[in-house]
């Protein structure tokens, strides 16, 4: 009867931490992974360009895709491609954001041109 109660909590445990977890992957997404499979990879580039294209593609989070938050366009793709090459990312791509969070830039992303 123990070993029961110890096996039905276990497993009440896991159900309830596994719904928690769903529960706050719908409410984020990973910045630049515009397929949804969790990960940034030169794919979401693919995808990003298919998309604008207008070719098919499979699953698309157009909000993840736009990575500086000024609508999809093909700099997105670019923005990632430079990511994966490891430039300096100013937009923060492969981290988890809720689904209220505005792109952001970081400051000074150009190198500094002095004035004349």
């Amino acid at each position: 009867m123990v070993k029961r109660t110890i096996c039905f909590l276990l497993i009440l445990m896991v159900m309830l931490s596994a719904a928690a977890i769903a529960s706050a992957a719908g409410n984020g997404y990973v910045r630049g992974d515009a397929d949804g499979d969790g990960t940034v990879t030169i794919l979401d580039a693919t995808a990003i360009q298919r998309k604008l294209a207008d070719l098919s593609v499979s699953s698309f989070n157009e909000k993840a895709a736009d990575v500086d938050g000024d609508g999809l366009n093909i700099l997105d793709a670019t923005r990632i491609q430079r990511k994966l090459a490891a430039f300096a990312d100013p937009y923060h791509i492969g981290e988890t954001v809720s689904e209220n969070t505005r792109p952001t830039q970081d400051e000074y992303e150009l190198p500094f041109i002095p004035s004349k």
